[in-house]
């Protein structure tokens, strides 16, 4: 597929098919996925896949912990205490999802079923890095991450990176048996997306010369 189709293409989605992703197929992504660049080539991340019986067990527990309050590997900041810049974007993102839906009851109530069920996903990718990492190993994360998804995109696959497959870390760890001397980093739910109203919103951003510098 073209670069730009690619990257274009690539979204956030909600709401999942059932349909099964093929094992070979994840293996291959995380491989192109490897192609990432990571300090002094150092590659700290590892990745846990979760298909099958496992997820199944994730998304019950997850269900019968909804209503607590997430504890996630690295710590999560109130929306208040962010920049001006990200809360205008997270604002602005918010209310574009209700207008998108013309209702915030429906907003919330799709966005938070999506959520709570894990998406719906049939797989989901666990990505890690060693506790005792240097600070821009998150970096690399980040880097190995994005290029995974574009590498499912580029096969087919819809994603998205999200804060709530990882917010009870400890159930993620029982039924994924990742070591107490790694740090739980993101969830990418991956697999085929549902014809459906969650999934035709696209996030817009900012333009460019907001953010772009430039000194002769």
């Amino acid at each position: 597929m073209d670069f730009k189709k690619v990257l274009n293409n690539r979204h956030s989605v909600r709401d999942f098919k059932d349909t099964p992703v093929k094992i070979d197929l994840i293996k291959e992504i995380v491989q192109e996925a490897q192609k990432a660049p990571s300090w002094v080539n150092s590659q700290p991340w590892k990745v846990y896949a979760a298909t099958g019986k496992t997820l199944e067990n994730i998304k019950q527990a997850y269900l019968d912990k909804d209503s607590q309050k997430g504890y996630p590997d690295f710590p999560v900041m109130h929306r208040e205490d962010w920049s001006k810049a990200a809360q205008t974007n997270m604002k602005q993102w918010r209310h574009e999802i209700v207008h998108h839906f013309d209702d915030f009851d429906q907003a919330h109530e799709k966005m938070s079923f999506a959520s709570s069920h894990l998406y719906s996903a049939p797989a989901m990718l666990f990505i890690t890095i060693p506790k005792n990492s240097s600070k821009w190993s998150i970096f690399d994360a980040g880097a190995f991450s994005q290029t995974l998804m574009l590498s499912a995109q580029d096969k087919g696959l819809d994603t998205i990176p999200n804060y709530t497959s990882v917010r009870f870390p400890d159930v993620v760890r029982k039924f994924t048996d990742i070591p107490d001397d790694e740090t739980l980093v993101v969830g990418i739910a991956i697999g085929y997306a549902q014809d459906s109203i969650i999934n035709t919103y696209r996030s817009k951003r900012v333009p460019v010369d907001d953010i772009l510098k430039i000194k002769d």
